[in-house]
C-alpha cells in the first residue's frame, strides 16, 4: 500500500503546474540534524522576521515532545526570533480552529526531529497542513531538523524494511530494502535524508532514488542545512556537506535476481557551505 501511495505522489509531481500558479514567496530551511549551528539558527530567525517574528515549534515527531519543544523555543529566541512557542496537536486536533488561527498569525514553523512517520501521520491531508502551506506561500519560513527535514520532501525514508531497528545501516543498494512513505511535499520532486555522512546513509538514499528515479536525492550532513529562498534553488549553510544524487541523465535502472540495483551515469554533487544549487536545472551555480 505504501509503495502505491508513493507512486501516486510521484505521478502528482510529474503533472506540470498550472500556468497561473504562483511560486511560494517564503523560504524552507532543512537541517541535517546533530548540533544546530548558530549560523543556521540565525538564518531561520532572519527569514522569519527577526525581532518581529513569531515562530511555532512542532515537536510531535520527538519521543519527548515537551522537552524538545522547550529547547527549540529557547534556541530560536536566543537566535533572534521575537517570540517562539510550541504548537501541540495530534491527528484529531490538528485541524482545530485555534491551531489554524495560530498558524495564520505566525511567520514561521519549525519541525523538530524524531520520527518523520509520526509527524506526517498527524499532518497529512489536514487543514493544518494547508495552513502551513499557505504560510509558506505568503512569505513565511518552514524549517525542519533531522526527521523534520526528511518529512518536507515528496517521498521520505522511514527506515530499513523489515523487523528490528528501523534506523539500522543498509549494507547494500537493493530494491525493497527500505520503508518509504509520502512526505509533506513542501519541497516537491525530492527525497531528503539527514545525518547523512555522519551515519553513512549513502546506500539507503541511493536505494530509495533508484526506486524513484524521477526524484532528486539530497543528503544533508549534521550541523548543515539547505536554505530554499526561491522554489528553484537552494544555498548550503553550516559546517558539513550536502550530497546530491541525480538520475536524470542516467541509463535505465536494472536489478539482478537478488534485487541489487544498478544504473549508469548517476551524477553526484558534493556541496559545501556557500554553494548554491539550481533545482530546476539540476546543477550547481556560481
Amino acid at each position: 500500500m505504501l509503495r502505491e501511495l508513493v507512486g501516486v505522489a510521484l505521478l502528482l509531481w510529474t503533472v506540470p503546474a498550472s500556468p497561473g500558479a504562483e511560486a511560494p514567496a517564503g523560504s524552507l530551511v532543512l537541517l541535517g540534524g546533530g548540533e544546530r549551528s548558530d549560523a543556521v539558527m540565525s538564518r531561520v530567525a532572519e527569514l522569519a522576521g527577526g525581532s518581529e517574528a513569531r515562530v511555532l515549534v512542532v515537536s510531535i515527531a520527538h519521543p519527548d515532545p515537551d522537552a524538545a519543544g522547550a529547547a527549540l523555543v529557547r534556541e530560536l529566541e536566543t537566535a533572534g526570533v521575537g517570540k517562539a512557542e510550541v504548537l501541540s496537536f495530534d491527528r484529531e486536533t490538528a485541524g482545530s480552529w485555534e491551531n489554524r488561527q495560530r498558524v495564520a498569525q505566525s511567520s514561521g514553523i519549525f519541525f523538530a526531529g524524531g520520527d518523520q512517520s509520526r509527524l506526517a501521520a498527524a499532518l497529512r491531508e489536514t487543514e493544518l497542513l494547508e495552513g502551513i502551506r499557505e504560510l509558506y506561500r505568503r512569505g513565511g519560513v518552514v524549517a525542519g531538523d533531522s526527521a523534520g527535514a526528511s518529512a518536507l520532501g515528496t517521498v521520505m525514508i522511514t527506515g530499513a524494511a523489515g523487523p528490528g531497528d528501523p534506523d539500522r545501516a543498509v549494507p547494500t543498494i537493493r530494491a525493497a530494502s527500505l520503508a518509504l512513505e509520502p512526505g509533506l511535499d513542501l519541497l516537491p520532486g525530492t527525497i531528503v535524508d539527514q545525518h547523512f555522512l555522519a551515519r553513512r546513509r549513502q546506500n539507503r538514499l541511493l536505494s530509495a532514488l533508484l526506486e524513484n528515479p524521477q526524484l532528486l536525492a539530497i543528503g544533508i550532513d549534521e550541523a548543515t542545512a539547505i536554505v530554499v529562498e526561491a522554489p528553484s534553488r537552494f544555498d548550503v549553510v553550516g559546517e558539513g556537506l550536502v550530497v546530491v544524487y541525480d538520475l536524470a541523465q542516467a541509463g535505465p535502472v536494472a536489478a539482478d535476481g537478488n534485487g541489487i540495483l544498478a544504473a549508469d551515469g548517476i551524477v553526484l554533487h558534493l556541496l559545501r557551505s556557500g554553494r548554491r544549487f539550481d533545482l530546476a536545472e539540476r546543477r550547481p551555480v556560481p
